[in-house]
């Protein structure tokens, strides 16, 4: 693990939904998911705002497994395979972790890529494409390319927000 970065394992409670009812699904991207883990990134403290939303209402959080790789690869690059290898057990161990494949995204994902500028990346489409297919405009996640293309983050509880 790199020196002042410290992954935030513990953070997992705050995006596992207390409540037993699935009735809001938030599609997650990685840029959300690396932002609420690693204390040190530039939106770990928006991240965490919008995590308690997860607290407070009944729901899952969607990762598609194309994002669930891309975080392992990441965090293992940055932080090491144990940090990645500990995250990645967290969140599989977390019922309210829906992670899914997303292959059937892939000719939709791939309409979409064609669409976008070069600075979007393959996953961001499958992100979007899950999303539509789930018929959610909620996407935890921090690239521009989600506002966009009309999706939006979930709301921070006003107390919560990061200025």
């Amino acid at each position: 693990m790199q020196q002042g970065q410290r992954i935030f394992l513990e953070t997992s409670t705050n995006i596992s939904m207390k409540k037993s009812s699935v009735t809001t699904l938030v599609v997650a991207d990685t840029s959300g998911l690396m932002s609420l883990l690693v204390d040190t990134d530039a939106n770990h403290h928006k991240a965490l705002a919008q995590s308690k939303v997860f607290d407070d209402i009944p729901g899952a959080v969607v990762i598609s497994s194309h994002v669930f790789s891309e975080l392992m690869n990441v965090l293992g690059k940055k932080l090491g395979h144990r940090v990645a290898v500990s995250a990645g057990q967290q969140i599989i161990a977390t019922p309210h972790y829906l992670i899914i494949e997303s292959d059937e995204d892939h000719t939709e994902a791939l309409e979409r890529f064609a669409r976008q500028p070069s600075s979007v990346s393959f996953t961001d489409c499958i992100v979007m494409a899950l999303a539509d297919r789930l018929g959610r405009k909620l996407i935890f996640g921090f690239d521009e390319v989600f506002r966009k293309n009309g999706y939006q983050l979930p709301e921070a509880p006003k107390d919560q927000q990061a200025a």
